[in-house]
This record gives structure tokens, sequence and C-alpha cells, in this order.
């Protein structure tokens, strides 16, 4: 594979390297027809990873006791898509988080494979991280959605010729999207909705970026969620992937035909449903960093730690008027107590207040007046429907929010 990108990366200096970062236009991915021609005639048939590449690693991985592969349909050409499922059935905690991922869309984009892999593989690891998210998420992972385009080196398209990034508004769909609709519905209406929905890309602009979708085709309060989770796997690798906007859409509206527009418009705020692209370049590479810091940030989003240090919208590890605030437990129960860590330098007044994703006030929790120095209070949480809501701390000295998951 490094004697092929190194090949690839001479050709392209040779031939001109299309100008990516203007190329993309409207698509976030950007598309050069002799680029996407060069890579695969370098790469070889599949661009490197076919769907017998992915059988091969399907035997592999279902060697895990923590991985179920099923059928989730069929290609047009009858072509298995393929699910990964990955969750601790022997030590999971209920309800569980669900994080769904697919990738492949677009054949030639061969780097999102080698991000979702790096992520299954980080998931059936004995690190500590994989261990929790295993025990509090089920992930369900589809590595190749487009198999067909896979095998026929069509770039962009299925066997029928058709973007299906592009076909979730239809009511007749292609036959991948259909069964990936009819998948995700599924989930929606279970005992574990998904919390978090990422779609694998990678763009001819040789940067890692999250797709931003503007509050003028989501709400404020998406937004801000949205810039809470980039931010906070942005905080992981700085260098390596761009902050939250880099590459802001739906700036006029919300466009009806892809996949993160049918959560938007069915779900609104229950599911953070973003496209993440890699680099579509000869310079491509760290795949396994970038599936760490994809991972840290969904556990951070998601609040399964321990104890989880919050800061203020648009998120990251940054501190609130130069102090760490900590809420615990977070996940927290409805109808318990839970506690708040913070410290303030000045004596002052503190309002803690509890809103939903939409803005709206739930609950004034607490309202006191705190001496300087270190504090901790403790407060009950309402009887609310399990959901994510927004914590707001407030005061003469101190102001930020919390992302607080709240089950039931």
């Amino acid at each position: 594979m490094k004697i092929r990108i190194i090949i690839l990366l001479l050709i392209s200096a040779i031939n001109g390297f299309p100008q990516m970062v203007t190329a993309l236009g409207g698509d976030p991915c950007g598309y050069d027809s002799a680029y996407a021609a060069l890579t695969l005639r370098t790469l070889g048939t599949g661009w490197g990873y076919t769907y017998d590449s992915l059988l091969a690693d399907l035997k592999i991985w279902q060697k895990s006791p923590f991985v179920k592969v099923d059928s989730a349909g069929a290609s047009v050409q009858n072509r298995g898509i393929w699910l990964v499922t990955i969750t601790d059935t022997m030590q999971r905690s209920e309800p569980l988080l669900r994080i769904t991922i697919h990738s492949r869309t677009h054949p030639s984009e061969v780097q999102a494979t080698w991000v979702t892999n790096a992520l299954i593989s980080e998931l059936l690891s004995d690190s500590p991280r994989a261990q929790t998210l295993r025990q509090k998420c089920i992930f369900n992972i589809i590595p190749m959605y487009n198999p067909d385009g896979v095998e026929l080196g069509l770039a962009r398209e299925n066997a029928n010729g058709v973007d299906l990034e592009r076909e979730w508004s239809k009511p007749d769909p292609q036959p991948e999207p259909a069964v990936l609709k009819a998948l995700y519905q599924s989930y929606m209406t279970g005992d574990s909705p998904i919390r978090v929905a990422l779609n694998m890309h990678s763009s001819i602009s040789c940067t890692r970026y999250f797709v931003y979708h503007d509050e003028n085709g989501t709400s404020s309060a998406y937004a801000e969620a949205e810039k809470f989770f980039i931010t906070g796997i942005h905080d992981q690798w700085p260098e390596g992937i761009e902050p939250w906007n880099y590459y802001i859409s739906w700036t006029t509206g919300t466009p009806d035909y892809y996949p993160e527009s049918w959560f938007w418009l069915n779900f609104h705020e229950a599911v953070m449903a973003l496209t993440y692209e890699d680099m579509n370049c000869p310079e491509n590479g760290e795949f396994d960093r970038t599936a760490l810091a994809i991972l840290e940030g969904v556990t951070d989003f998601l609040g399964i730690r321990e104890t989880t240090v919050a800061a203020p919208f648009p998120g990251g590890r940054q501190t609130v008027s130069g102090n760490d605030i900590v809420a615990y437990p977070n996940p927290a129960f409805s109808g318990t107590t839970s506690h708040l860590k913070f410290t303030l330098r000045q004596s002052g007044q503190v309002k803690i207040t509890l809103y939903d994703l939409l803005g709206r006030k739930i609950a004034r929790l607490s309202q006191f007046n705190s001496t300087s120095g270190t504090q901790e209070i403790s407060f009950r949480i309402p009887d609310l429907a399990r959901g994510y809501y927004i914590l707001r701390i407030g005061g003469t000295e101190i102001s930020g929010s919390i992302p607080l998951l709240i089950l039931h």
C-alpha cells in the first residue's frame, strides 16, 4: 500500500493534481473523474479494498465474542449489505446507547473504509475505552454500503448509475438506501434508538473534517450540539482534524435528499447525524489515530465516562471562566440526585438550570450565593423522558453549558 501511494503521488505531480480545495463546490466530497480513474488504476480493483476484502474481514471480525454479522439486505446485483454489530452482551448496561456508521457510499472514497475498519479494530480491542463503549453502547456498522459500485469500478454510483447519497427523499429509492432507511427506522422505534449516526466519506480537499449543518437548516440548539460534538473530536487531534466551522452547509435551509436530512426531518435533535470526510489524496493515512479521536469524541458527547469535564459551547476541552465544571454522574437517571463541581475565583450568585435541546427551560435546579473556591453541590434530576438535555450554570463569576444525558 505504501508503495502504491508513493507511485500515486508521483503520477499526480506529473499530471497535475486536481485543484482540491476549490473543486468541492456544493459537494463536501468533491469529485474529479480523472483523479478517480487515476487512483483506481494505481490502487487496483475496488480502489484497493474489494467486496472480497470485506468478506475476508467479516470472517476475522466474527471470531470476536462481541461481534454479530448479519445481512441487512441486498444491493441491485444481489450482493450482501453486511451489518457488523458490536456490543458486550455479557456485561452490558441498559439501556444501550446506539451508534450507527455506514461507509463507502462513493466507492472511490476508499479512505472511508480504512477509517471505518480502524474504528472496528479499536472497538474490538482490550483498551479500557473499548471495554466501556462495548458495555454501554451498541455499534451498528455497515462497512460497504455500495458493494456493486466498488466491484464495477464506479466512482460514485451504484449498479443503476445512481448516487445513493441523494436518494433519501424519494418514495421509491434504490435498493441500498431502501435497506438502510428501513434498518434505521427500526432502530428509532426500538428500545435503544440511534443517538449518533456517522456517514463516512473522503474528500479531495485532502483534509479531515465533519460537515456542519447551519442552524438555518436545523435549529440553534442542534447547531450548538454539533459544535460541541465536532469540537470534542477536533480537540483530540487539532493538527489532523479541522474545527467545526471548516465546512458549513445548509445555510439557506434543509435539503431533503441526504441521510442526515432524513434524520433531521424525522427525528430532529434526537440524533446527532453527521458526515465525516477523510483525506482522499496521496497524503492520507493515520486512520487509527482518526478512529481514536472519533471514539473519544463520541464518548464525551454521550457522557459515558464516570465523570465528564465539560466546556461552554461550542464545546471541547476548554475551561469555563478559567475553571473546569464537572457534572456527575453523566448519564444520570431521572428522579435521582446529581452533582456539580466547580471553582469560583470570587464569591457570587450561581444559578443552575436545565433546558431541552430546543432551548426550552425545563427546571431551575438550584440558585444560591456561593463563596469563592471549589464548590460541590447536589440537586435532584426531574422525572423526565430519556434523552439529551443541556445543563447551564450561570452567575457573576461563571457561565457555561454541559450536555447531560438523562436515562429513565
